[in-house]
């Protein structure tokens, strides 16, 4: 189960009562349980991404400056100790819930150095999904010889149905 206060304890103060009061209002533990991404973009309202939809809140507006204290948050006040992170565009958090970050790249002998002007955070909420590997186990487990294949198990994210094992 997820606890979304884990989640909101990077934000400003501000954000994170506003996405509470919101998942309040639903007032269903359930919607917590869906719940798949936070979208903070700079300018733009939060998004929230759950299984099957997303709600825009037109009433919160993201700053320039609060993208950036939602980053001071999760580098713990150090950006730079951060870098190497930030150059593979994520963060992981405590959890294995992982922050995207977008923003202008900067390159160095056709490596990517640095992530500058950060335009916009997407937190992606890791979760447990009981049961999601049960109809591809028989083509990943090797049950007489006691092993697994070599097994290569590609998906978009938050890819539930379809599957091909070939």
């Amino acid at each position: 189960m997820l606890n979304l206060n884990e989640i909101l304890s990077y934000f400003p103060r501000r954000i994170a009562n506003e996405i509470n009061k919101k998942m309040l209002q639903d007032k269903n533990q359930e919607s917590i349980n869906l719940l798949e991404e936070i979208r903070v973009r700079a300018s733009k309202p939060v998004i929230l991404k759950y299984t099957n939809l997303e709600q825009v809140l037109d009433n919160l507006i993201v700053t320039q400056e609060e993208v950036l204290e939602i980053l001071q948050h999760i580098c713990n006040n150090s950006i730079y100790s951060y870098q190497n992170q930030i150059c593979n565009g994520y963060i992981t958090l405590k959890g294995g819930h992982r922050v995207g970050i977008t923003g202008s790249v900067v390159m160095t002998d056709e490596k990517i150095t640095n992530i500058n002007y950060i335009a916009s955070l997407n937190f992606r909420i890791s979760k447990q999904i009981i049961g999601a590997s049960n109809r591809i186990l028989k083509h990943v487990l090797n049950i007489e010889e006691n092993s697994v294949y070599n097994t290569l198990i590609i998906s978009p994210p938050g890819a539930r149905e379809n599957y091909n094992a070939s």
